[in-house]
């Protein structure tokens, strides 16, 4: 279990390379035995399963799974998200939601998204570069509404955000997670359309 703020890497038994992203977990056994590799995911993780057709590997989260043999992927699959998404950066995986017999295939480059009603969608051409920002030491938006870029500030930098007013902004750009928290506020303020106040560890959002 990664903390707010806490980033890991961790080698599976099989070989398998997991990177988990702030206020995240992963679930696995010692050593894969059976039919299957199953490990369980919540928050955001990136992995790059090792090949073995004889055992599929399966990532479960509370209301999705992914199934395949051996690929690279990110699941971003936070309980305070709208959506479970998936997305493939080679290989090929199959994507489930969890008590449904709907099946949706992914090629290189594609997202799946899976509500909170439990219906599947595909994103064709899926920015994987915005998906695999995290992982790269990036915060990066593309027409990103606020509570959303707030929502993975608040995770990464152990904060909590508090709104006085609604505030309906979309942001693009580009952020570095290295960067001091007052910093990335500042840059956010800079459209004089938004105000941070920074009060410990709870920063109060207004217009």
């Amino acid at each position: 279990t990664t903390p707010r703020g806490g980033q890991y890497q961790v080698t599976l038994s099989d070989g398998t390379k997991v990177w988990l992203n702030a206020s995240s977990s992963i679930r696995f056994p010692v050593v894969f035995a059976g039919l299957e590799r199953k490990v369980v995911i919540t928050g955001e993780a990136y992995f790059e399963v090792a090949k073995n057709t004889a055992m599929p590997f399966k990532v479960n989260t509370n209301t999705s799974v992914v199934e395949v043999l051996g690929t690279h992927f990110n699941v971003n699959a936070y309980d305070d998200e709208a959506a479970i998404k998936t997305t493939l950066l080679e290989g090929a995986v199959k994507v489930s939601a969890t008590g449904s017999a709907a099946l949706k295939y992914l090629q290189p480059g594609q997202q799946s998204v899976i509500n909170k009603e439990g219906k599947i969608s595909v994103v064709t051409h899926a920015d994987t570069e915005e998906a695999m920002a995290w992982l790269n030491g990036y915060f990066q938006f593309k027409s990103s509404d606020l509570k959303s870029i707030l929502r993975q500030i608040s995770r990464w930098y152990d904060v909590d955000i508090v709104y006085n007013g609604n505030v309906n902004l979309h942001f693009t750009g580009q952020l570095t997670r290295n960067e001091n928290a007052s910093k990335v506020f500042e840059a956010l303020a800079l459209t004089n359309e938004v105000h941070f106040k920074i009060d410990g560890k709870k920063i109060i959002v207004s217009p």
